[in-house]
């Protein structure tokens, strides 16, 4: 009989451990499924990481009237550059010298949970463009260069609360997509224009 319990305890043990293993596997792959900023905490009410997303094609427009156009990778925020690139080749190109980069209308996007947009296509806007100015440079990170997966943190005086709990809630179910990117290297802030689709 003592042997029968056990068993039972055993089994009982072995099928608790199971489940949670299952509980914990379902609710990492609802997270992904989801919105990137939905697994995201905000640091405080006044703060927030917001995912943008970078269409693969952008026209950086200098100050001399020439262009050169590619997918941004990155932006030092120290070394106050961005990188483009295109046919496997990378170039630099200081912020001082750039006027905007403008990101191609038809070019594709990836949402944050891995959903292709084709703007301009069969993707429209769900929303107004929005302007956020003065965001410091070192607030805006890529972090998935191949895909244009980029976060940027907003707080006041850029957007006021009130502004910040509306960005959220339209980020819940809708990707924010940058259409320019506007640089001041002297006070080392941009101003990004987009819209959520």
């Amino acid at each position: 009989m003592k042997a029968f319990f056990q068993g039972w305890v055993v089994a009982i043990l072995v099928m608790a451990a199971a489940i949670a293993g299952n509980i914990k596997t379902v609710m990492g792959q609802d997270i992904k499924r989801e919105n990137f900023l939905l697994a995201q905490t905000p640091v405080n009410a006044d703060e927030l990481e917001l995912a943008v997303a970078l269409p693969e094609l952008a026209e950086v427009m200098l100050k001399g009237g020439e262009s050169s156009s590619g997918r941004v990778i990155g932006i030092d925020a120290q070394g106050q550059a961005l990188s483009i690139q295109r046919s496997d080749k990378t170039a630099t190109i200081p912020l001082s010298q750039i006027q905007r980069v403008v990101f191609k209308n038809g070019a594709l996007v990836y949402r944050s949970n891995g959903r292709q947009i084709i703007r301009g296509e069969r993707d429209r806007p769900i929303g107004k463009l929005v302007t956020w100015s003065g965001i410091p440079l070192n607030t805006f990170t890529v972090k998935n260069p191949t895909q244009g997966q980029a976060v940027v943190k907003l707080k006041p005086p850029v957007v006021s609360t009130a502004q910040l709990q509306g960005i959220q809630s339209v980020a819940r179910n809708r990707q924010y997509v940058v259409d320019e990117i506007q640089f001041n290297s002297q006070q080392r802030t941009i101003t990004i224009l987009a819209k959520p689709y």
